[in-house]
């Protein structure tokens, strides 16, 4: 995945799960529009609570991060429609010892209805201490896990504003809508330690920052996190570096390019920081702890064969920075920039998520029923990484024949159980149908049009929709346009029917 708890160990959850026998091989919003923050008087980070004039919301101040928000076809109960977030400024101090979270988290608002109010995702156990709207007070209602804060007025579509809300409370886990078994819970979760990792598709960010839960609204970041001397503060984007407050270390991170709320790292601990270079200058850091060195080593020195394995096929790396976070469990998930992944994970689970930067972090689905634009994408990527890895003894060298082994005995099968990959049931969210059935798919369109024309196909839909929120019906007119075929038919079948569609993908136009 990108997914949450244990993605990576994806092929062991569905052995665990099922009686199958599955054999296994694993936009740009430009940064011109992203002020960096600006350091608060204690040095604590971004500025939050009053509000001037010149600092109220600016449309064009965060342009980049404009969505186009829908309720969620699957999870309606997370996410507002007339709430569309530009930016999230947050400003996190974190006590290992009492294990609370205080946060002031500054969100620039677009009505993207008109509404006199916003309804914002945000857990029972976090306590909504003050909220404003343009420097006024206002008296939110928090009601279990929604936060609605009354605009003061009534705002027309467009109309912007600033929020500000400070909080406080100790993260938990929430339950997860999967039968998955190497998934316990979504968002934040505490280690016995005092260190907090988190994970959260398709919600969970909810259980630490004020947020609108859903994958269509995607936004900037600005994350400032205060922890104590010789703990760590991870999340994003590019690290800005760290300061001095009080004898505590403040960690600034800086999102350029629009992220959903499920993609945003976040984690603390007593981390150890690498450094290097990608493909082409990329800079990239890694995060881990130091008993997990030699391990860790051992995965981050392919990170730029990845990066380049994946570049040949999909085209340029889509962002301006790289890393990897690697928590103290067992874990794997696409967050933007900086890919969560559990130090004892595969090489091809983490080249999967990093396939994920282009298919699901820089393209993103509109909704959940989307998740097929992601999985399927990132599993394909897999194989064919499996495929040219392959080593005496291993899978065959040809992705046809790793599909062939793995992804077409059981697709019926998974059809039956989970749902038809383009209508997943809700109660199943992740499972293997959405990372074989489309898999299968995309082989078939490759067959139909050729190496060249595929890569370049799957090039062109990261790089030109680069920042935006895609779903079936883009991607089926995008794969028409480009190729001069229509491939309606073929792909839908594959998204809906309940058993294994045998239909043919078309051919040439006048063959």
């Amino acid at each position: 995945v990108g997914m949450v708890r244990g993605k990576r160990s994806l092929m062991t959850a569905v052995a665990a799960s099922t009686t199958l026998a599955i054999s296994a091989a694993g936009c740009t919003g430009s940064s011109a529009h992203t002020p960096k923050p600006t350091p608060s008087a204690s040095g604590s980070g971004w500025v939050s609570g009053s509000v001037s004039a010149s600092a109220t919301a600016s449309s064009s101040q965060w342009s980049a991060g404009r969505s186009h928000p829908v309720a969620d076809d699957m999870y309606p109960r997370y996410g507002d429609p007339a709430t569309d977030v530009l930016h999230y400024g947050l400003d996190l101090k974190w006590d290992p010892t009492s294990t609370v979270l205080t946060g002031t988290a500054t969100l620039a608002i677009r009505a993207a209805e008109p509404t006199n109010r916003f309804v914002l995702d945000l857990a029972a156990d976090m306590s909504a201490d003050h909220v404003t709207v343009d420097g006024a007070p206002v008296a939110d209602t928090h009601d279990g896990d929604h936060l609605t804060v009354p605009a003061g007025r009534q705002l027309a579509a467009d109309a912007t504003v600033t929020v500000v809300v400070t909080y406080h409370g100790t993260p938990h886990l929430v339950p997860a809508p999967v039968t998955r078994p190497d998934i316990s819970g979504l968002g934040a979760q505490v280690g016995s330690d005092g260190g907090m990792w988190a994970q959260q598709e398709p919600y969970g960010a909810f259980t630490w920052f004020p947020c609108n839960d859903q994958p269509s609204d995607k936004a900037l970041y600005d994350v400032t996190i205060t922890v104590p001397d010789g703990w760590a503060g991870v999340s994003g984007g590019a690290f800005q570096g760290r300061t001095e407050s009080g004898g505590n270390g403040v960690y600034h991170w800086h999102q350029p390019n629009p992220v959903a709320t499920y993609l945003v790292a976040f984690s603390i601990d007593r981390y150890r920081e690498d450094t290097a270079t990608g493909p082409h200058g990329i800079p990239m850091t890694f995060w881990y702890l130091p008993a997990e060195a030699d391990t860790v080593h051992k995965l981050t020195a392919q990170v730029p064969d990845m990066i380049s394995f994946l570049e040949q096929r999909f085209g340029p790396y889509p962002f301006p920075t790289a890393g990897v976070l690697f928590p103290p469990d067992s874990v794997g998930m696409e967050t933007q920039t900086m890919i969560t992944f559990g130090s004892g994970g595969k090489p091809s689970d983490l080249l999967h998520e990093f396939a994920h930067q282009w298919f699901g972090d820089a393209v993103t689905p509109t909704t959940w029923s989307g998740l097929w634009l992601n999985e399927g994408f990132a599993m394909y990527a897999q194989f064919l990484w499996q495929a040219a890895h392959a080593s005496t003894g291993g899978p065959p060298a040809t992705v046809d024949a790793v599909l062939q082994a793995t992804a077409a005995p059981v697709d019926q099968a998974l059809r039956g159980r989970d749902g038809p990959p383009g209508h997943p049931l809700p109660t199943h969210f992740a499972s293997p149908n959405v990372y074989y059935s489309p898999a299968l798919m995309l082989n078939g369109i490759r067959h139909a049009v050729g190496d060249p024309a595929f890569y370049q196909l799957l090039n062109d839909w990261a790089h030109q929709h680069a920042g935006t929120n895609q779903d079936r019906a883009a991607f089926v007119a995008f794969v028409n346009a480009k190729t001069g075929r229509d491939f309606s038919a073929y792909i839908n079948a594959w998204l809906d029917s309940p058993t294994t569609p045998t239909i043919q993908p078309p051919g040439p136009t006048g063959s």
